[in-house]
């Protein structure tokens, strides 16, 4: 069983999943830790899953997973567009490591900051990235009318549903295989999973650690202006939904 899973929802992502798995593999490598990647394509149109499959048949030690650990790639496929959540989800069902790591393809969080996350490992059930905590680094920032869309979004979240987090939105989070049950229950298939997500870990009293990263940038919001009203509606409906019960996975 590999120590860690990363996940990383692709999206017509043909310009950058190579260099994300590259990367991710690089890191872990470095750290000597195990890991699995996982690359969920969300019904791309483009070439993605082709590199992917590429990287599988050129690289055979990237194919297995061995007895001494090391890392592996491992590919699953959504037949259409289903939205970012739903393939998180796909993702961390798929999942064997003891952590369960997403991060976006473009890299805005780059895999290196899981080294912020290690010292966290036996003190927390969830640790995600934040843009807003001290000791962050925004290395590349956002136009200015997405930069204050996501402020007044925080500032929502944080008021209507009681969230102490100051950036909830970071594609970086590592999940313990306790916290792992919340997906069972994650109805919000689109952009605004990972407030259902920590939502429901205050539900449970699972214990989450905001740490700062470095953050540039990139492709990842492919969110508009337009999308507000739907993004809303999401936020309502887990604000509302009937309570659940989620039972503790080993």
């Amino acid at each position: 069983m590999p120590e860690f899973s990363v996940i990383i929802p692709a999206f017509n992502e043909e310009k950058t999943v190579e260099t994300a798995i590259s990367e991710t593999r690089r890191v872990f490598q470095v750290l000597g830790k195990s890991c699995e990647i996982i690359v969920v394509d969300d019904g791309s149109s483009d070439g993605t899953v082709a590199i992917v499959e590429n990287l599988l048949q050129s690289s055979p030690d990237m194919s297995s997973y061995g007895l001494t650990g090391g890392t592996y790639l491992r590919s699953i496929s959504h037949p259409t567009n289903q939205g970012k959540g739903a393939a998180v989800k796909t993702g961390v069902s798929a999942a064997q490591g003891e952590w369960v790591v997403f991060l976006d393809s473009d890299l805005a969080t780059h895999p290196s900051e899981i080294k912020k996350a290690l010292p966290h490992l036996g003190s927390s059930d969830i640790i995600i990235g934040s843009r807003r905590v001290a000791g962050a680094d925004i290395a590349e920032r956002q136009p200015m009318h997405r930069h204050w869309l996501g402020r007044l979004f925080n500032l929502g979240v944080r008021t209507y549903l009681g969230l102490p987090f100051h950036d909830t939105q970071c594609g970086f989070k590592l999940f313990s295989r306790r916290a792992l049950p919340l997906f069972t229950n994650l109805q919000t298939r689109g952009w605004a999973f990972d407030v259902e997500l920590l939502y429901l870990a205050k539900q449970r009293g699972l214990s989450v650690q905001e740490i700062p990263v470095v953050w540039r940038n990139g492709r990842e919001s492919r969110v508009k202006i337009s999308h507000v009203l739907r993004i809303l509606r999401e936020i309502f409906l887990i604000k509302n939904r009937p309570p659940t019960s989620t039972a503790s996975r080993s």
